[in-house]
């Protein structure tokens, strides 16, 4: 029985062929690496070397593969979570759910910083931003060699939004000279050689293009425009011709049309009569263009005013609210001023059920002094429904200030309506409150509402230009330091920007050596300019080249209209302190000029003691 037992054959009685291969192997395998205690205690010297000798150079084998293939096998996955990130970002971008879009961007960007999909998108969302970062992304791509036409757009509306005009006109160039013109590049045209004053070059690219294209009447009509706008008249008798042919469309682009033509404020009558009609027949006609018939009608007949006014009114009356809001505006803007008509058109129970028609029924009561009105209607329930938390603070804010309630109700009713606007992001509103706080004195408030309006994209210009401003009147050196810093970063060829930087360095003492240089190519371009002389004493006086300093004194008038009371301060004390004879006696003369209360900055009113000593 023991003799008769077959081991390595299968139920079926035949060998199998797998096993027969394998065993070499397995026998290379035991002799290596000893199944059992028996066959370790057999395993020869020789065995047990080879063993070692083989798991070792397995292991630097591993090794030198993980050294040789881990870094591209990382960067294949850091890429694939890039690329996950982009589709992502370009969903949420559809959804209109931008601050998500950018976040992963950015992520993407910081993932894989050489992957094109994501560096294109991060250049077109900086592009959105007008942030100067996007040439950075689109000169990558160059170095990739990744760059596309549309690329090369992109990085046209970059420059326009560093105010590099001359350069994106260079590149606009080159690709019509490359490519030939389409509809994508005429509207990159009228953008760049508009805002660069080439007209004529604008003028005659774009009608090459409506030659070729007559049944693009979008592109007919912004030639047009172009052409309206020009100061040739030849070419705005042409534009005219243009946009009245659009106008016939009974579309959204006639309409569009006619409020082109409405932009050309010296219509011959017959063409102001052919407009009032067309507007008031255009079947997508609003109240705002029936507003802007009834205006040219009241210019063309001045003496039958208060009867277009009744009948405008009449038919607001019979149209949806909407209109009706429209001619409310209008009546309240001046030189109309017919608050007491506004109150006619509108009852208050109407006005409490659409935001327009309250705001405009609450600016007229204001107007009328109803003051009482006013205040009893912002405490109403359905206002607060209605209005906005950032408009029903700025009326509470408003209605403080002209009662003339105590400064602190007023100032803690604008910042109220300041943090509800950053809350709401209602950036219009949020310039208006800067602007309010700055007028009525509150420049503290007005500055850290124009510093939220300078991270706004469509607004920064504004927020800036307030920041300095307001910076300014507080007193605020260093804020005035870091706004200007950063403006000139956003705006480089601003030499507005790039004074107000040169003074603040130069009053605090900041980057001089540099202030210096900048200094004088300020004034090689204007060397009239008092302001710019002024840059110069001060960067000889903080270099302590007094002689130099004297010198480009002499050059400067102190009663000069452009200096400011702290500029003529900045000027007694530089005179104070120089080798000069009369040295006191100068000072003292430039300080008879200069009101002790006038508004200054610390660093000009210590100007002003040492001066006066």
């Amino acid at each position: 029985m023991l003799f008769s037992q077959k081991f390595d054959v299968p139920p079926d009685g035949q060998p199998s062929r797998l096993h027969t291969i394998l065993r070499p192997v397995i026998a290379l395998w035991h002799w290596l690496v000893p199944p059992t205690q028996a066959h370790r205690d057999r395993q020869s010297r020789t065995a047990r070397i080879t063993a070692i000798s083989v798991l070792i150079l397995g292991c630097l084998g591993l090794i030198l593969l993980g050294f040789s293939y881990a870094r591209p096998l990382y960067d294949i996955y850091q890429n694939w979570q890039a690329e996950r990130l982009y589709r992502e970002a370009l969903a949420e971008t559809n959804d209109q759910n931008y601050q998500q879009a950018w976040w992963k961007v950015q992520r993407a960007v910081q993932i894989a910083p050489n992957n094109i999909n994501a560096i294109r998108l991060a250049a077109e969302y900086l592009t959105g931003l007008k942030r100067p970062e996007a040439l950075h992304f689109l000169d990558q791509l160059d170095k990739q060699g990744a760059t596309t036409d549309q690329d090369r757009m992109v990085r046209i509306r970059a420059l326009m939004n560093l105010n590099r005009p001359k350069d994106a006109s260079i590149l606009l160039e080159e690709m019509l000279s490359k490519q030939g013109a389409d509809e994508k590049l005429m509207y990159l045209a009228e953008s760049v050689w508009s805002k660069s004053q080439r007209n004529e070059i604008l003028i005659k690219t774009m009608k090459a293009y409506a030659d070729k294209n007559p049944a693009n009447l979008e592109h007919s009509l912004r030639l047009a425009g172009v052409q309206i706008s020009s100061e040739r008249a030849v070419d705005v008798s042409e534009g005219l011709r243009r946009a009245w042919q659009v106008a016939e469309k009974d579309d959204d682009l006639g309409l569009a049309a006619l409020m082109l033509i409405d932009n050309v404020s010296d219509l011959a009558p017959d063409e102001a009569r052919r407009l009032i009609a067309r507007f008031r027949s255009h079947p997508k006609a609003t109240g705002v263009h029936l507003v802007k018939a009834l205006r040219r009608q009241i210019k063309l007949e001045p003496l039958h005013r208060e009867q277009l006014i009744a009948e405008a009114m009449e038919t607001a009356r019979q149209r949806k609210r909407e209109d009706k809001a429209a001619l409310v505006r209008w009546l309240l803007e001046p030189p109309q001023n017919e608050y007491h008509k506004v109150l006619a058109l509108v009852g208050e129970d109407e006005a409490l059920t659409y935001q327009p028609l309250l705001e405009n029924y609450l600016n007229a009561l204001t107007m009328l002094r109803r003051f009482d009105d006013v205040e009893r209607l912002l405490d109403d329930e359905r206002t607060s429904k209605i209005l906005s938390q950032t408009v029903l603070t700025f009326f509470r804010a408003h209605l403080a200030y002209i009662t003339t309630k105590s400064t602190e109700e007023t100032r803690a009713a604008l910042i109220t309506a300041k943090n509800a606007s950053d809350r709401e992001h209602r950036a219009d509103l949020l310039v208006q409150i800067a602007r309010y706080a700055e007028e009525r004195g509150h420049a503290d408030i007005a500055e850290e509402a124009f510093r939220s309006v300078s991270r706004i994209g469509d607004h920064e210009r504004a927020g800036f230009d307030g920041l300095i401003r307001t910076t300014r009147s507080n007193g605020n050196s260093e804020g005035l330091l870091a706004a200007s810093s950063e403006a000139i970063r956003r705006w480089p060829d601003d030499n507005k920007y790039m004074e107000e930087y040169l003074y603040a360095c130069l009053l605090t003492g900041h980057d001089i050596e540099l202030s210096l240089l900048r200094a004088q190519k300020l004034h090689e371009a204007q060397p009239q300019d008092q302001q710019r002389r002024l840059f110069l004493a001060m960067s000889a006086w903080r270099i302590k080249d007094m002689a130099g300093t004297l010198k480009l004194l002499g050059q400067i008038n102190p009663e000069d209209p452009g200096l400011t009371p702290g500029q003529r301060a900045v000027i007694a004390a530089i005179a104070r302190e120089t080798p000069a004879n009369n040295a006191a006696e100068a000072a003292r003369s430039v300080l008879r000029n200069i009101d002790p209360k006038a508004r200054m900055m610390p660093e000009e009113k210590m100007c002003f003691i040492r001066a006066a000593q």
